[in-house]
């Protein structure tokens, strides 16, 4: 019997979890269509079959592009619908808004968002693992606690700003393209390991790295908001197949 992950097992939850809600949504939808007096079956099965689609469709698609102002359109359809639905009274908003709703989580259920190929590494034992060095950083294989009773297999980083660690399972994460920033652990110096490009241009995130190639792999501490801890040379992105060498449970 395969053993799942914490991070599968996150991941199945939460797709049952979409589906519990769709279910409910729906239970509200057919209770409000009861419950609304006399309507006519096609003001509530035509916005519910139409927002069934947007939901599973075009919003997805709206949520997945590069650009900012698409996904903005697609919110702005959806919420423009429900208020002109308001104002002509010849469908109704409810209908049309559940169904968006429930198309959308059945959407993300179904076919959660592609993740990149990870790049495959054979895992070792955490007590063989040697450490990694490289742009100022020195990486070493621990572990750290993990709720009241439990240990996880950790990364502990010594900067030029000083030690801190990061479960291995956050930064498989990152790598993996599920985060955005990977932080450090309960109880370490707060650090950030993100790329350039990813943080609001009115972020300290961004505000401390200035000239940085978008892309770069960089560490910030929160001990120094006002430049990285260190910066990851294209030579040193062997840390990533490092990090995947170590057991994430």
């Amino acid at each position: 019997m395969t053993t799942l992950s914490t991070r599968e097992r996150d991941r199945r939850a939460q797709r049952v979890f979409f589906v519990i809600m769709a279910i409910v949504m729906a239970g509200a939808d057919i209770w409000l269509h009861f419950h609304a007096g006399a309507i006519r079956p096609a003001a509530f099965w035509i916005p519910t079959v139409v927002g069934l689609l947007y939901g599973a469709v075009v919003w997805p698609l709206g949520l997945r592009q590069e650009s900012r102002w698409w996904p903005n359109l697609v919110g702005a359809g959806f919420i423009g619908g429900f208020l002109v639905l308001i104002a002509t009274k010849t469908f109704s908003p409810y209908a049309w808004f559940l169904a968006v709703v429930i198309g959308t989580l059945l959407f993300q259920a179904a076919l959660p968002p592609k993740r990149p190929g990870a790049r495959v590494a054979a895992r070792l034992p955490l007590t063989e693992v040697q450490p990694w060095t490289g742009s100022g950083v020195t990486a070493t294989a621990v572990e750290r606690p993990f709720g009241k009773s439990r240990t996880k297999p950790a990364v502990a980083l010594t900067t030029q700003d000083g030690a801190t660690a990061f479960l291995v399972m956050e930064l498989a994460s990152f790598f993996d393209g599920e985060a955005a920033t990977a932080e450090s652990t309960n109880g370490e110096q707060l650090t950030f390991l993100t790329r350039k490009g990813v943080a609001a241009k009115s972020s300290v995130l961004d505000d401390a790295t200035p000239g940085m190639a978008d892309g770069a792999l960089f560490l910030h501490s929160a001990k120094d908001e006002s430049r990285p801890s260190a910066v990851f040379s294209d030579d040193d992105a062997a840390f990533e197949q490092w990090v995947r060498t170590l057991p994430e449970d």
